[in-house]
C-alpha cells in the first residue's frame, strides 16, 4: 500500500510503518536535547556492502550502556540544528532541513485540529541512502511519536532496513536526486509539549583517500603524513598491525617511533573514516639513509701489486690517492674485497670508502703504505791504505762497518744519501761488511775485500 501525504492521514500513515519512538531519550528538555542533536547525527555514519543494511553493525552505532540512552561521544560544538517553525503542516509550508543538521520540534501547534503533524523538506542531491533517526524528550508524556519520509511525488518511501535501540529509532531508506519530506506526528492526535528530535543524513560510502606518506628513512623516529580529517590511520609492518592514529582536524598525523624502521622495510598505510569506509592503501618502503662502516683495510706496502679488506656487502670500494680515485672494486656477499694496483711509494696515504646501494658513503679509512723495500747500497773501494769507507745509499740511512764482528765505523748517510765513515787501515783481502738500514728497519749488506 502507498501512502502519501495527506492534511488528515498523515498520523494514520506513520502508524502503519510501526517505526514509532516510544522510550524516552532524556530527562531534560534543554540541555539533552541539544546533546542528542549531536549525538544522532554521529550514529549515521554506518558501513554497508551490497545494500545488506540488515547485517549492520547496531551496536557499534549505539551505545547500549549509556544512562541516557546515546551514544557516549563527545559532543561537537559545530553541530548545527534549527527548531521547528509553524506553521509547517504541508509541503509548501515545509521547514527546510540541511542533511547532516538537527531539528527539534513538539506537538503543541494544532490550529484547527485536535493534533499536529510536521514536515521538513531535505534536497537529495545524489543517490544512495539516507540515515533517519528519531527520538522523543518526555514533558507532558501525551507523545507517541511517529516520523517517516515522504518522496518528491509524495509517496512514502519504505526504509529497507530500520530498528530501534535505546531510545532512537532509525531507518535506512533508499533514495534519489529530488526533495524529500520529513513528517513527524503524534499518533494519538494529542497537543503535546513533548520535545522531539530528527536527524537526518545521507550514508557516507565514500572511501577516503589513500593516505599521503612522508618519505621515511632507517634514522627517522617519526613517521608523519595526511589524510582524511579526523580518520583512522592503520599502519602496517607487513601483514602485522603496527599502530593506529587519528589524523586532526586538518588530515595531519604523526606517530612516534620506538625505534627506527630497519632498511627495506614496507610499510602499508589505510585510513578508515568514521563511517567505516576504508582507503586503498598507501606502500612506503623505508629507505636506506645510514652510510656503511669505514672499511677494514689490510696492511699496504711499497711491494704490494694488491689492496684486500673487507667493508658492507655489495658495496662498492673506492680507493684514492690524495683526492684522485686511484682503484675502485665491488665488495663480495661476504663484504670481502681485494683489487690489484700497481706498487705504491712507501709513506703514500690511500683513503678508502665504501657506498652502498643506497649511495651512502662511508667515512675514509686512511693506509699509510708500508716501506718495506732495503735500500740501495754502493761501495766504493777500499784499499789497505784507506783510512775511510765511502759510497752512496738512501738519504738518512744508518751505514756500518764490519770486520768480521768488530764494528770498525757507524754512521749516517746525508741528505744525498752519501757516507763517508772513518775507519783504521785494514790488512789487504780483510773482509768488510757494509750495512745501510732505513727507517723502516730494511737492510742492505753489501761485502767487499780490502786491496
Amino acid at each position: 500500500m502507498k501512502k502519501k501525504i495527506a492534511y488528515a492521514g498523515i498520523a494514520a500513515a506513520l502508524l502503519l510503518t510501526g517505526f514509532q519512538s516510544t522510550t524516552a531519550f532524556a530527562a531534560s528538555p534543554s540541555a539533552d536535547v541539544q546533546k542528542s542533536v549531536a549525538e544522532l547525527s554521529s550514529i549515521h555514519h554506518v558501513n554497508f556492502k551490497d545494500s545488506k543494511l540488515k547485517n549492520l553493525d547496531v551496536s557499534r552505532m549505539l551505545n547500549k550502556t549509556s544512562k541516557e540512552g546515546f551514544r557516549s561521544l563527545a559532543t561537537k560544538s559545530d553541530i548545527d540544528y534549527i527548531i521547528e517553525q509553524e506553521p509547517n503542516d504541508s509541503p509548501e509550508l515545509a521547514n527546510p532541513l540541511k542533511l547532516g543538521t538537527g531539528v527539534v520540534g513538539d506537538f503543541s501547534f494544532n490550529g484547527s485540529r485536535d493534533g499536529d503533524f510536521d514536515l521538513f523538506a531535505i534536497n537529495v542531491i545524489e543517490p544512495g541512502y539516507l540515515f533517519l533517526a528519531g527520538a522523543l524528550n518526555p514533558i507532558d508524556g501525551l507523545t507517541r511519536f511517529g516520523f517517516g519520509l515522504f518522496d518528491p511525488s509524495g509517496e512514502m518511501v519504505e526504509p529497507e532496513y530500520a530498528d530501534s535501540e535505546d531510545g532512537i529509532v532509525y531507518q535506512f531508506l533508499p533514495v534519489e536526486p529530488g526533495t524529500y519530506y520529513i513528517a513527524a506526528a503524534n499518533l494519538d492526535d494529542y497537543v503535546s509539549y513533548d520535545q522531539y528530535l530528527l536527524f537526518a543524513a545521507m550514508v557516507d560510502e565514500t572511501a577516503p583517500d589513500a593516505p599521503k606518506v612522508d618519505p621515511i628513512d632507517d634514522n627517522d623516529k617519526t613517521v608523519s603524513g595526511k589524510a582524511e580529517a579526523s580518520s583512522k590511520v592503520t599502519i602496517k609492518n607487513g601483514t602485522v598491525k603496527y599502530t593506529t592514529v587519528t589524523t586532526d582536524k586538518t588530515g595531519t598525523f604523526k606517530v612516534n617511533l620506538a625505534k627506527p624502521f630497519k632498511a627495506g622495510t614496507k610499510l602499508t598505510f589505510t585510513a578508515e573514516d568514521a563511517a567505516g569506509n576504508v582507503s586503498k592503501s598507501t606502500t612506503l618502503t623505508v629507505k636506506d639513509k645510514t652510510p656503511p662502516a669505514p672499511p677494514k683495510v689490510n696492511r699496504v706496502d711499497d711491494n704490494d701489486k694488491s689492496i684486500s679488506g673487507k667493508a658492507e656487502a655489495y658495496s662498492k670500494i673506492t680507493i684514492k690517492n690524495g683526492s684522485k680515485s686511484f682503484a675502485t672494486t665491488n665488495t663480495d656477499k661476504y663484504g670481502n674485497f681485494k683489487v690489484s694496483i700497481k706498487p705504491v711509494k712507501a709513506g703514500t696515504k690511500l683513503y678508502v670508502t665504501a657506498t652502498d646501494k643506497s649511495n651512502n658513503v662511508s667515512k675514509a679509512s686512511t693506509v699509510t703504505v708500508v716501506d718495506k723495500t732495503s735500500p740501495a747500497l754502493k761501495v766504493n773501494t777500499v784499499y789497505k791504505t784507506s783510512k775511510y769507507v765511502s759510497g752512496k745509499t738512501e738519504a738518512r740511512v744508518s751505514v756500518t762497518v764490519k770486520a768480521g764482528s768488530k764494528t770498525l765505523a757507524k754512521g749516517k748517510a746525508d741528505t744525498k744519501g752519501y757516507y763517508k765513515l772513518k775507519i783504521k787501515a785494514q790488512k789487504k783481502n780483510t773482509v768488510l761488511t757494509i750495512t745501510a738500514k732505513d727507517a723502516a728497519g730494511n737492510t742492505k749488506v753489501v761485502k767487499i775485500k780490502v786491496k
